[in-house]
């Protein structure tokens, strides 16, 4: 500890963990600019917590305790594999090897991912959680602002024509599970974990006891063809309704494979992703029921915000509209360009 006098007033100056502290006491007893530099001292310890190491760890040093603290957590199992695929991607890039100080908001505005924003941002988002922890931990003494990248909704439709085209051309299991995205607006996983004993026969409808809030736990109703591709499956008592017996899980988990050869041999748009079912069902029951409440409960939203993201109502209305004003102004036209109407039609003999 130094304190130094500057006039009357008493200043000090000390390090703590490679870190220089200085300013004003505020005191001009010597006395008590000591206690309250002893004070400042024991805050910045504090605030720091006395960390048992004589160097600040790097990220790839913190990410075991993390992941341990991910498969100890109470989290969803789904999110815990969305922290572990986010460290998995982190780990390609050089900030794996920055101390937990030195990476800055900067430093992670610079990370590149493959694929799209929503991919990044499960590595950005990874980080940022891995960052909060380390000052749970006092680790740290602050976290830095860790900016997400902007991402771009699905745009991709699948239209009539196409739905046909992928219909006849998909494999199994992929044709049933395009087929009941298109129907019901299930998300991919939501199909392949469904189960026999969740089908309500008489009412027409599946329970969906996964996901992590009340609202994606949801009844979805079940269409006329779902039905019948659900009847030509077997319709056992109980059981996956898309067994597997490679996979660990007992049931189907991926058509990522077939789904790309299927677009490949169609040639649709490789910007197509099999996720666009469930904007295509949200954009045509909204469209056609105009109920977003009814639409929020069957897409498992609570948020109308969130559910408004899947729309992407088609211009058909407008250019309706459209068509219907013009035809209203020509008639208009008509009637004031009628002879009745016209000022040198000759005037009737009264």
């Amino acid at each position: 500890m130094s304190l130094y006098r500057r006039d009357r007033i008493w200043h000090y100056d000390f390090w703590c963990r490679g870190k220089r502290y200085r300013g004003s006491t505020q005191e001009a007893s010597k006395t008590r600019a000591r206690r309250m530099e002893t004070l400042l001292m024991f805050q910045v310890r504090e605030k720091r917590g006395f960390i048992q190491t004589n160097r600040m760890p790097i990220l790839s040093e913190l990410a075991p305790r993390f992941l341990d603290w991910v498969n100890a957590s109470t989290l969803e199992s789904a999110t815990k594999r969305y922290y572990q695929y986010g460290w998995r991607m982190l780990q390609k890039t050089q900030i794996t090897a920055m101390r937990l100080d030195q990476i800055s908001t900067d430093a992670a505005e610079v990370l590149r991912f493959p694929g799209s924003g929503a991919n990044g941002n499960v590595a950005l988002r990874t980080l940022r959680r891995m960052l909060r922890k380390a000052t749970e931990w006092n680790l740290l003494q602050s976290c830095p602002r860790v900016k997400l990248l902007k991402e771009r909704g699905r745009d991709m439709l699948i239209d009539p024509m196409t739905e046909v085209k992928l219909l006849a051309a998909s494999p199994q299991p992929l044709r049933d599970v395009i087929l009941i995205m298109q129907d019901t607006g299930m998300r991919p996983q939501d199909v392949f974990r469904m189960r026999w004993e969740h089908i309500d026969w008489f009412k027409r409808v599946l329970f969906i006891p996964y996901g992590k809030t009340r609202n994606s736990r949801r009844y979805v109703p079940l269409s006329e063809r779902v039905i019948k591709a659900l009847e030509f499956r077997g319709a056992a008592a109980n059981g996956w309704v898309f067994p597997s017996r490679r996979a660990k899980s007992g049931h189907v988990s991926n058509v990522a494979n077939q789904w790309r050869q299927t677009r490949k041999a169609i040639g649709l748009d490789p910007a197509t992703k099999l996720y666009c079912c469930r904007h295509t069902f949200a954009t045509d029951a909204l469209e056609r029921t105009g109920n977003l409440a009814a639409l929020m409960k069957a897409l498992g939203h609570a948020d109308a915000q969130t559910a408004m993201k899947y729309q992407h109502p088609g211009l058909e209305r407008i250019r309706m509209a459209v068509d219907e004003r013009n035809r209203e102004h020509a008639q208009l036209a008509r009637t004031q360009e009628s002879p009745h109407n016209s000022p040198h039609s000759p005037q009737r003999v009264q």
